[in-house]
């Protein structure tokens, strides 16, 4: 029963109050219903690894001693698995069985006494690295789903949260607060929160534990620093209870009332609320909600500095209550009592607002109570009423009877008579025993208790069975490999036994369906039969462990340990349930690993020792759960020969560790099997037979090579290609190589003749891929073998296509290196779209196809259709061929010259279809098309249906009905055939079908729409090859890649976001390119929407920041290697069947079928699939890097993927020389190219992208791997192919769009992305056909050097083109296209010197870019900034132009009029060219980036340069307009180089006169204010270089406009160099105190704004709806994080501008001094309010950076005009405050201003929908007129007259006009 002693009422600590924030990685999270409380492990951020790996060395070698250990006490205890010994506390004590809980690991281990030690207490100087506890302040809904949370919870294993500490419970367990896990659970409807108190003491009742709130320094926690919330705790409401108690629920004594409690501190203080208010509470919450956001949204309302008392308050389930605020904050954190509840939250400053009016009558809803019986000596009273109290914490409702009233303390003592919905109290939990354990013992990594069970019963079992004992000698195999401590035999007495009962249980289960036979709530140490996920095959096995959606299995015949799903659990049939395990549990005698844990390279060499061989095992001794044993090879076991533990330790691979005595090892007693294997046994001692018997198969076991094979080329219908034609039979059956895939053949070819014309390697029997000699050339090709005969072999070369027969010796084995590159050749086929007239193809119709082929040249294209599978000859692509440069296709020419018709009759019975007909459906590059989306593959990719192809999907729905009702097909013809599938909706849709796991089911992708689903095989139907409607039919499902949207990084929210926005809808597609695998390349709009920018706006948003991160592989701790084992155990263990395949003639299993849980590959030799199999074992320790340890990198691509410019021989083209080696070898650039060549290299040496790159510094580099080379002189990035080796870190390169080489360090190459390499090589390598006309290199290269050439192309040889040169004039004119630019300012020109032969610096000419077609103004020629650029202005000129703005010192920005048509070209020459500028990415945009900025959506582009910078926007400086602008970082795009170097439009001006004092300055602004926007004639005096400005002179009226101060005279008549007057302003204005102005405003102009601060009619302040300014402001004021210079003592005068620190806003405020003396008063000019600092504070006053200064107020200082208040005073009342508050509490106010009273103040009429609120001021009696007739005027106008005034109205009442003196656009409310 409940024993706790509770807290009495008043007893909370008064003081600070600390909750410690911790940062943890939560590793598990647990809830059931039945538990309540969420458990959760986590591990702490700031640990250090490194210390707990030393700590776990030192345990192991601690001295161990047994100790008794209580529960809750410390020891070390010992894994029986490992032998390993582990920090541990004790959880919980049964019989003699310990449960101990690892704290440094989580888990818990079950262990008797023997394995329990004590230790010195120096192991537990380092914390735990694991900490539990409860989530506080949170309870999951009973009736949440359970599953969902599960999910929930699961998502966030491996999360960093912050939670703060609330309280301990015993033994260090914590009540954690996690905000954020609180709120989500909240938000989604899976919990609700509690407050701090009453959760607290529900834990205690739940509990019956002890709690320790946080009031103590915490020193085992890793806590950097404590940070975090503090507020103050009062132990009352002490005056406010009176209020309060006042406005509560009146009850009477005796009376019964249903109520709910809401908020408890103990069973002495509690609240509750009647039970029926709960729908007025959330009508309450509701609207409050309503008002609350409503004012966030338009006041964005202030700090609540004078709120007084009650105020409306979101709590942390983000929903609005009503409060009272106890008192003043700290760190922004008020203290607020939820008044409606009656508990007590820390709420942040911002989520309190004022409490409207209308909600303060309203009654208080809660009432505090107490229990009546807590004075009650009677126990099972007060357990009884402690049960009710705490069922109603967990959400029931009680029915109470009123006791008492106790009128001091405010309270109803009470006694609960009955729960209403939870009518039992619920039982205690009791916190130190199960419930905790239960939660720990739930993690994936819990099951060790029963492992250790199960692994000794079936040990047991297994050694009576086996009739084994210490002693005994055996013959067995080696079933799984853990490590040498640990691995799994099975002997060979038993093993036709194990044949033939797994013959049978497969048999079994091949009659059981998938849903059949489930294993119904699986428990650990049940037997089973689970699938094996690796080969889908069902074996025995035990649950050892549950996991969320199935178990971990123990098989138990193998020893390995799988995770399998629910359903794949099955009930384990009787007959095969009562046999023993067939495998023993071993570890090999006195050997230990040298270091802590056994290294991933000694347990590799272990496992070959022992696998596929039949090995001597001796039993050396019994323990609880495995047998200590002595391996020794059987060949060998006639000569006594040397134990594997002993080869061990003598090649110091493991180390000695004496367990077993010398005598228990020296006598073995003989264990005769079946086979009676016999052996010596006299004879331990070392043999050197029998350890050269050892090195010889380890080393064997290394010479192993891997399966040599032919890689195919990935075809596919709708791909794309240049071809030549290498073997043409028929036009039904002709060979095509892909021709970019040509000089890789060619190379190749060389290395082949090169290596085996000097060269003999062996060809292997049973071998199929060869080399092969030619016999009518003997030049060696790679091929295939397809049959042997009489001596005689064909080959058919997969090269070329053809089929030869040779003899043996024309043959030689192939060696991997010559297997990278895929078979070249494809069989292709012209049948199925045209077919011969008559009986067969004539030879006319094969030679018209050669000759076509031929002609054709590097203009043949194919277009693969289809692919067929024909009877004797395999795979066929049905394609389409054509030739580009004349658009005809073979196809159409050979029907048309009568050599075959259109296809007319059904295939011939020896062709099968292999896919269905591909079509692009016309679709070209810029074509739209309207398109329903059926299908999200990826985030970047989709499948389409295009809307002109319904009708299409409806004959094939309709084809589909007919075919259905056809008898369904055999499910084994179904696989990899074409065929119907049953979809989920009941409907049937074409698929083709793929083999998959179980047999049962098949793979089905549904080609008219692009989605994939496995399937029964029930449910697929084989369409037969008559329905030819169905058969050729194109594929409707287009796959779309989305273009632009980048596709490395995968993001669930992307995925998800695209799925909602556009699948199962129709959308407009843009095409931008056919890619060569038949896909598009799209832009999707959903209405005028780009999905592809938001998409790539979403994964920018998303994407992480690069972080450094240094990894150490550490081995030394035990959760780590868990895992590795866990991983090992399903997928490391040797082959079952193979092994006794191998040994065991009598073996009854093909190799093809497994037997085993365990992954091998399949149809390999028996030492074949150990090696495979074992590579994906333990990972290797780190190494040094060889070749072993560095590996090539797939990312690396080879040059032969890499496209060569097309050419054909006779082409001409304009061209430059590029480089130049001799007259045999120098390359050349295409001039058309080099536009791409110039972006090319912009793009690969942005800053964007440069962060973006993979060093090669880990990666071994091949010769011809493509890289990104930085060449030395330049720094500069180009594409790059590797040439040479020269050492480890040093390579020769050969710049591929250049030509030259040169020698480059590893540190700076790079990986090159794969978008560059989809890229032509732009130089062509070439030589001279006839060099007689130069004499040597240096001649040809001085005449073609930096000179257009024109040059044809007449052969190609050798992989090189051999060209005739002609120069061309250089005076003739040349198109834009292909002129020659010399030089341009942004690329260095071509200089002769860098083309000498040995020159080495990759050529770089500038570009000549053609201007776009629209703009006809200003031609773009090959200085592109000449045409923009004006003649320069001098000192003298006089020039007229329009004023752009002004500053607040008089700067002002001016532009000449004869630029305006320029500006106009170059800004339409910018909006026109906008998608070419490449967006700028947000985490680029930095002060100072010169980018271009676009107004609205398609208005004209600006050119722009960012001043400030901050969250998701920043402010520019319009370049060309001299204005400040905000833009959002998204949407900036990089500006071109020549256009940054064309010079501003605007040009900085200043006033030539001499500025003293601040008048001079106001004077010269309203001077320039008044013509901003007015055309002027300026005279330019001087220019100052250092401030970049013009001094000028205005003329007007053909005088100079001047301001002179009253020292005119002292004026210095010479300004030459203006030197003078740029120095002596300088100084003034840093002298001078900082003034903030308000912008001008048009009197008697209508404005629309709102009120900021308001305190009577005669003081408030109005903001005008500026946006652009109040974002400036915002912006710039945020980003003030340097060093702010504090405010001259000489500054602190009235008017004077300052900066201010806000404690409510946390933020810097602009502010005036209005008031300095012994107090200093500031208003915050862009807020309203008044702050008050002491004088001794004045250090707290900044002094405003300029350009912050030269912003104006946002407020403007109003008094309301034509009233005065109605008391005889002259004083405003304070009702009339609050109802003038009240009138301008709304947005959209008409503001006139009509006079400017003062400076800084003026009287204004205010408009509140339509009504002057003077006259509702006087209305309500709380004003009157200042003149009575305008008065009685406003008596008599209505609400519409007010608002809008008519012009003829006011004509006939000039007063009324006086009223209404409104400008004609008055109507206009200004917002941007």
């Amino acid at each position: 029963m409940m024993s706790l002693e509770f807290k009495s009422h008043g007893s909370v600590p008064v003081g600070p109050c600390v909750l410690w924030p911790v940062d943890l990685m939560l590793t598990h999270l647990n809830w059931n219903p039945e538990a309540t409380l969420i458990h959760f492990q986590g591990q702490y951020l700031t640990i250090c690894e490194l210390d707990y790996n030393i700590l776990q060395g030192e345990i192991q070698n601690a001295p161990k001693a047994p100790a008794a250990v209580d529960i809750g006490e410390f020891c070390l205890v010992e894994d029986l698995t490992s032998a390993r010994w582990y920090r541990g506390r004790v959880q919980n004590l049964k019989k003699d069985l310990y449960d101990v809980f690892l704290i440094d690991h989580g888990n818990v281990l079950s262990v008797d006494e023997a394995h329990i030690s004590s230790c010195s207490n120096d192991l537990f100087i380092l914390p735990p690295k694991i900490v539990c506890g409860f989530l506080s302040s949170v309870l999951l809904l009973p009736d949440s789903c359970h599953s969902v949370v599960e999910k929930y919870f699961a998502n966030l294993i491996g999360r960093n949260v912050t939670g703060y500490i609330q309280a301990f419970l015993p033994h260090k367990v914590l009540l954690l607060e996690a905000p954020d896990i609180n709120s989500d659970l909240v938000r989604h409807g899976f919990g609700r929160h509690v407050d701090t108190s009453t959760f607290l003491l529900l834990v205690e009742m739940l509990t019956e534990a002890p709690l320790k709130q946080n009031i103590e320094p915490a020193p085992y926690l890793l806590i950097e620093k404590q940070r975090g919330q503090e507020f103050l705790k009062l132990t009352s409401l002490k005056g406010y209870e009176n209020i309060l108690s006042s406005c509560r629920p009146k009850l009477k004594c005796g009376s019964h009332v249903t109520v709910r409690v809401t908020a408890a501190v103990n069973p002495g203080l509690f609240y509750c609320q009647m039970a029926d208010k709960e729908s007025e509470l959330k009508e309450l919450s509701s609207s409050l909600a309503v008002a609350c956001e409503l004012k966030v949204r338009v006041n964005q309302l202030r700090t609540p500095d004078n709120l007084g008392l009650l105020c409306s308050v979101k709590g942390k389930d983000e929903k609005w209550y009503r409060g009272l605020v106890q008192h003043l904050p700290v760190n922004s954190l008020y203290r607020v009592l939820f008044v409606d509840y009656g508990y007590f939250e820390s709420v942040n400053v911002e989520n309190i607002h004022k409490l409207p009016p209308h909600f303060c009558s309203i009654p208080v809803m809660s009432f505090p109570c107490a229990l009546s019986c807590m004075n009650s000596e009677e126990e099972a009273i007060k357990n009884k009423q402690l049960g009710f109290l705490k069922a109603s914490l967990l959400g029931g409702i009680l029915e109470i009877e009123i006791n008492n009233y106790k009128p001091k303390q405010h309270l109803y003592c009470v006694t609960i008579l009955k729960a209403l919905e939870r009518v039992t109290p619920i039982p205690i939990q009791k916190f130190s025993s199960t419930e905790l354990t239960r939660n720990e013992l739930s993690l994936p990594q819990s099951g060790h208790l029963y492992y250790e069970t199960v692994m000794s019963k079936e040990l047991d079992k297994t050694l009576g069975d086996e009739e084994i004992q210490v002693g005994s000698i055996f013959a067995g195999y080696v079933e799984h490999v853990q490590n040498p401590n640990h691995f799994w035999v099975r002997t060979e007495k038993r093993n036709d036994e194990f044949e033939e009962m797994m013959e049978k249980l497969s048999r079994h289960f091949r009659r059981i369906a998938l849903d059949e036979d489930i294993l119904e709530n699986p428990e650990p140490g049940m037997l089973c039969c689970a699938v094996y996920e690796e080969d889908m095959h069902y074996y025995r096995g035990v649950v050892v462990d549950l996991l969320e959606h199935g178990a971990e299995v123990l098989f138990i015949d193998f020893g390995n340990i799988g995770k399998v799903p629910h359903n794949l659990i099955k009930k384990i049939p009787e007959e095969f349930a009562d046999k023993s395990a067939f495998a023993l549990c071993c570890s090999l005698v006195n050997v230990v690993p040298i270091y802590e844990f056994w290294s991933s390279s000694s347990t590799d060499s272990f496992r070959h020792l022992v696998s596929n061989k039949v090995l001597q095992i001796h039993v050396i001794q019994m323990r609880k759960s495995k047998c200590d044993v002595d391996l020794y090879d059987q060949e060998c076991r006639n000569d006594g020969g040397q134990g594997l533990s002993e080869f061990l330790i003598s090649t110091n691979q493991a180390c000695y560790g004496k367990n077993i005595s010398k005598e228990l090892m020296g006598g073995r007693k003989l264990y005769r099997t079946k086979r009676k294997v016999t052996t010596h046994n006299k004879q331990p001692l070392l043999q050197p037979k029998a350890a050269k018997k050892w090195n010889e198969e380890e080393a064997s076991l290394e010479k192993l090579k891997e399966p040599v094979s032919i890689k195919v080329l990935n075809i596919k219908p709708g791909c794309e290609f240049a071809v030549r034609c290498v073997l043409i039979n028929t036009p039904s059956d002709f060979w095509c190589q892909r021709l970019d895939q040509v000089p890789a053949l060619e190379a190749l070819m060389e290395r082949l003749q090169e290596h085996y014309s000097t060269r003999t390697v062996p060809l292997e029997p049973e071998t199929s891929c060869c080399v092969v000699k030619l016999p009518f050339n003997a030049k060696w090709c790679r091929g295939i073998i397809t049959e042997r005969q009489n001596g005689k072999t064909r080959v058919i070369l997969v090269d070329f296509g053809s089929s030869i027969q040779v003899t043996e010796d024309c043959l030689q084995g192939l060696l991997p290196e010559f297997c990278v590159l895929e078979g070249q050749a494809f069989r292709c086929s012209l049948y199925n779209v045209i077919e011969p007239l008559a009986l067969g193809w004539t030879g006319n119709a094969t030679e018209f196809l050669r000759q076509f082929a031929n002609n054709s040249g590097a203009n043949l294209k194919c277009n693969v259709v289809s692919q067929l599978n024909v009877k004797n000859k395999g795979l066929c692509n049905v394609v389409h061929l054509c030739n580009t440069e004349s658009n005809q296709s073979v196809s159409n020419l050979l029907v048309e010259n009568s050599l075959a018709q259109v296809v007319t009759r059904t295939p011939s019975p020896t062709v099968f279809p292999e896919s269905f007909v591909y079509s692009s459906y016309d679709l070209r590059e810029g074509s739209e098309e309207q398109v329903f989306v059926t299908h999200v593959h990826s985030h970047f990719e989709v499948f389409c249906q295009l809307e002109k192809n319904t009708l299409v999907l409806e004959e094939i729905d309709a084809k589909i009905s007919e075919v259905q009702k056809v008898k369904q097909a055999n499910a084994e013809t179904v696989v990899e055939k074409l065929c119907l599938a049953k979809y989920h909706d009941g409907k049937w849709y074409r698929g083709i079908a793929y083999s998959a796991h179980p047999p049962s089911h098949v793979c089905v992708t549904f080609v008219d729409y692009g989605n994939t689903m496995m399937t029964e095989k029930k449910h697929v139907i084989f369409i037969p090859k008559e329905s030819m409607e169905l058969l050729n039919k194109p594929m409707l499902a287009l796959r779309f890649s989305l273009a632009g949207v980048p596709q490395g990084i995968v993001f669930a929210q992307v995925s998800e976001w695209l799925d909602a926005a556009v699948l199962n809808k129709q959308v407009r597609a843009v095409i931008v390119a056919k890619m060569e695998d038949g896909s598009f390349g799209v832009e999707l709009f959903d209405g005028e929407v780009s999905v592809n920018e938001r998409l790539k706006e979403l994964i920018h948003s998303l994407t992480p920041k690069p972080k450094i991160a240094i990894t150490f592989n550490i081995s030394g701790g035990k959760k780590t290697q868990n895992t590795s084992k866990r991983q090992g155990q399903a997928k490391t263990s040797p082959t079952k069947n193979m092994q006794k395949k191998n040994l065991n003639k009598s073996n009854k299993h093909s190799p093809n079928k497994r037997t085993g849980p365990v992954k091998s590959p399949q149809s390999k030799k028996p030492d074949e699939v150990t090696q495979r199999a074992e590579t994906y074992n333990w990972p290797s320790p780190p190494e040094p890097q060889t070749k072993s340890a560095i590996q090539h990198n797939s990312k690396v691509l080879q040059i032969s993927c890499l496209s060569l410019i097309k050419l054909t021989e006779g082409s001409k083209l304009k061209c430059f020389a590029s480089h130049i080696d001799s007259l045999s070898s120098f390359f050349l650039q295409r001039s058309s190219d080099e536009v791409n060549i110039f972006q090319m290299a912009e793009d690969l040496n942005s800053s964007s992208f440069r962060e973006t790159l993979e060093p090669c510094t880990n990666i071994s580099l091949k010769v011809d791997d493509l890289v990104l080379a930085e060449y030395e002189e330049d720094g500069a990035l180009y594409r790059a192919v590797v040439k040479q080796n020269i050492d480890s870190c040093t390579f020769k390169v050969e710049f591929v769009d250049f030509g030259n080489s040169a020698i480059v360090g590893k540190e700076k190459v790079f990986v090159m992305a794969k978008e560059y390499v989809s890229q032509l090589r732009y130089s062509i390598p070439c030589s001279l056909l006839d060099s007689s006309a130069f004499n040597n290199t240096a001649a040809f290269a001085n005449a073609v050097m930096d000179k257009p050439l024109r040059v044809e192309f007449v052969c190609y040889r050798k992989s090189q083109w051999e060209v005739k040169v002609e120069i061309l004039d250089a005076t003739a004119p040349v198109p834009v296209e292909a002129a020659a630019p010399k030089e341009t300012n942004t690329i260095p020109e071509v200089k002769k010197t860098q083309t000498k032969p040995n020159a080495k610096k990759p050529v770089r000419r500038a570009i000549k870019r053609k201007p776009p077609k629209t703009v006809s103004t200003i031609e773009v020629s090959k200085d592109v900034f000449n045409a923009f650029l004006l003649p320069k202005i001098q000192r003298g000129d006089t020039e007229i132009g329009l004023v752009l703005s002004v500053q607040s010192n008089g700067d002002f920005y001016f532009r000449l009029d004869k630029s305006g048509d320029t500006l106009a070209a170059l800004e339409s020459l910018m909006t026109i060219n906008f998608k070419n500028f490449k967006p700028i990415l947000t985490s680029d945009v930095k002060k100072g980036l010169n980018c271009v900025v676009q107004e609205q959506n398609g208005g004209p582009c600006r050119r722009a340069v960012v001043i400030k910078v901050s969250h998701d926007a920043c402010l520019v400086h319009l370049l060309d307009h001299g204005k400040i602008g905000t833009a959002s970082k998204s949407t900036l795009r990089q500006m071109k180089n020549y256009i940054t170097m064309i010079p501003s439009f605007a040009v900085h001006c200043r006033l030539n006169i001499q500025r003293g004092r601040a008048q001079d300055m106001q004077m010269c602004y309203e001077a320039i204010k008044a013509i901003e926007g007015c055309n002027v004639k300026l005279v330019f005096v001087s220019i100052s270089e250092k401030q970049q400005l013009w001094f000028v002179e205005i003329v007007m009226d053909g005088f100079l406009l001047q301001y002179h101060n009253s020292n005119t005279e002292k004026k210095k008549t010479e300004q030459d160099s203006g030197q003078g007057n740029e120095s002596a302003t300088e100084q003034d204005e840093q002298d001078l105190p900082q003034k903030l102005a308000c912008a001008p405003v048009t009197l008697n102009k209508e404005y629309c704004g709102f009120a900021a601060a308001v305190t009577t009619p005669f003081e408030f302040c109005v903001v005008l709806e500026d946006l652009h300014l109040l974002s400036q402001v915002s912006i710039l004021l945020d980003d003030l994080q340097h060093k702010l210079q504090p405010l001259p003592s000489t500054h602190l005068i009235p008017r004077a501008g300052c900066l201010v620190k806000s404690e409510s806003r946390n933020k810097w405020c602009r502010a005036e001094i209005l008031h300095a003396d012994s107090t200093l008063m500031v208003n915050l000019v862009d807020y309203g309010h008044v702050k008050c600092l002491s004088y001794v504070d004045h250090s707290k006053l900044k002094k405003l950076p300029k350009h912050i200064t030269e912003l104006p107020k946002v407020t403007y200082p109003c008094t309301l005009n034509m009233v005065r208040p109605a008391g005889a005073d002259e004083q405003w009342s304070n009702e009339a405050a609050v109802f003038f508050q009240q009138c301008l509490d709304q947005k959209n106010l008409q503001i006139f201003f009509r006079e400017e009273v003062s400076e800084c103040q003026w009287k204004v009429d205010i408009l509140a929908n339509g009504v002057h609120v003077a006259k509702q001021l006087v209305d309500a009696g709380h004003a009157s007129y200042t003149d009575i007739v305008l008065g009685l005027r406003f008596q008599e106008q209505s609400p519409r007259r007010s608002l809008w005034p008519q012009s003829d109205k006011c004509d006939e009442d000039p007063e009324m006009e006086q009223i209404f003196n409104v400008d004609s656009d008055s109507n206009l409310c200004m917002t941007m």
